[in-house]
């Protein structure tokens, strides 16, 4: 921030030398974290839940309750990590990210019981599931702004591709190796992609090598006053203080509690409908593949139209889904609860890495955004305790489907009613 405050941009050779516009780079390379932070996402670790549910003796509701605190302990520290990311910037954070990760996943081959589980659960989630998520999306959004919506579609659209020969590909691992092996070779995966792309490729903003966002051109004086009016940038304690902040939270919290729950007893849910596992990581990849057409609906929508009704159209997504996990034993209804799931996991991609700074600016965006996540993280905590507790309490999973419908109808309304921010742009002057 510095540099670009005295006015003097930095000279790298890489940026001056790329036949294209560094932020396709810096794309390519937030494209990498999102696709390594894998490991720490539900549709990973839903794979190995009942190697750790027969290994330590442990029943289905401890197991969702280990991840779920673990999961809360994670998300405590994705403020301070926006804050770092703000400070530092992307490219040392990412780097530290992913070291870290790194050794997680190689100490996930020693858990010998709840205790490491527990440990292992917070790792997973904090730094793949959420800080390395969030270096990865927030660079992009640094690079980009008129085209936000459309550059994280694309980026959603090529992690949802992804996951689809991800899944059957740690299924098919795990059928040939220990669930320990597989944890190492995850992690140097993690390590042979990460660290270099981010270390040698990774830079933090347009504006520190005499670029601007989008590749549009520099223009002096008034146009730079023009740039500065356009976006606005909130600090997290203005940005708090607009109840649009707590609708989207709450609008970004539950899809990820039934999302999560959703994923992580997946095996579990279609085996109460009669579907072999098989059956179950298919559907997976079916999702997948609709999450990538949807996330380039998304980007088109967000740059488009309000984002309270990208919300309700999410909200009525997983509404959809979650009526769709108790009858669908045919395929069409298979289909069906695929394309509703796709549609509202594509939609939260792009809304997650776009909507944000789009309402608050780039300026605090990482410390805002480590702030929603915080609140998502928790919801991922929640959700996998809730199916849980329905499961061995309820004898299925068919209560808390019931209530994330109801919730669903509830956070539409509240989107469709809350306005915008707004404050005067001459207070500001």
């Amino acid at each position: 921030m510095s540099q670009i405050s005295a006015g003097v941009p930095l000279r790298s050779r890489l940026v001056a030398a790329s036949p294209v516009y560094y932020g396709w780079i810096v794309w390519l390379v937030a494209l990498i974290g999102a696709i390594c932070s894998s490991p720490g996402q539900s549709f990973s670790v839903s794979l190995f839940m009942d190697f750790f549910i027969e290994d330590f003796a442990l029943d289905r509701t401890t197991v969702s309750g280990l991840y779920g605190a673990g999961t809360f302990v994670a998300s405590l520290g994705l403020t301070w990590v926006g804050r770092r990311i703000d400070s530092l910037g992307n490219r040392r954070v990412g780097v530290v990210i992913g070291a870290l990760f790194t050794v997680v996943l190689a100490l996930c081959s020693l858990i010998n019981g709840p205790i490491m589980l527990f440990f292992a659960f917070a790792g997973l989630r904090g730094l793949g599931q959420g800080a390395l998520t969030l270096v990865s999306s927030t660079a992009v959004a640094n690079w980009f702004r008129q085209h936000r919506g459309r550059m994280m579609s694309l980026l959603a659209l090529a992690f949802a591709l992804f996951q689809g020969i991800y899944i059957n590909l740690l299924r098919a691992l795990l059928e040939v190796m220990d669930w320990r092996q597989v944890f190492i070779v995850l992690g140097v995966g993690v390590a042979a992609l990460v660290l270099p792309s981010f270390a040698l490729l990774m830079r933090n903003r347009p504006e520190e090598y005499g670029l601007k966002p989008d590749n549009a051109a520099s223009v002096e004086g008034q146009g730079d006053d023009r740039q500065r009016v356009v976006e606005d940038n909130w600090t997290l304690k203005e940005a708090m203080r607009t109840p649009i902040l707590w609708v989207f939270i709450v609008a970004r919290m539950l899809p990820s509690a039934w999302g999560t729950g959703l994923i992580l007893h997946q095996v579990s849910i279609f085996a109460l409908l009669d579907h072999a596992a098989q059956v179950a990581t298919e559907t997976f990849a079916l999702i997948s593949l609709f999450a990538a057409g949807s996330a380039l609906l998304a980007g088109y929508l967000i740059d488009r139209f309000k984002p309270s009704y990208v919300v309700v159209l999410q909200m009525l997504a997983l509404l959809s889904a979650s009526a769709l996990a108790m009858i669908m034993r045919e395929t069409a209804l298979l289909i069906a609860y695929a394309l509703a799931f796709g549609l509202g996991m594509g939609i939260g991609y792009v809304f997650d890495g776009a909507v944000w700074p789009n309402l608050f600016g780039r300026q605090f965006q990482g410390e805002i955004r480590g702030f929603v996540y915080t609140s998502s993280v928790i919801g991922s905590a929640i959700g996998p305790a809730l199916f849980g507790l329905s499961y061995d309490l309820g004898g299925g999973y068919e209560p808390v489907l019931w209530l994330g419908a109801g919730l669903c109808l509830v956070v539409l309304v509240a989107a469709l009613l809350t306005p915008p921010p707004r404050r005067r742009v001459e207070a500001q002057a």
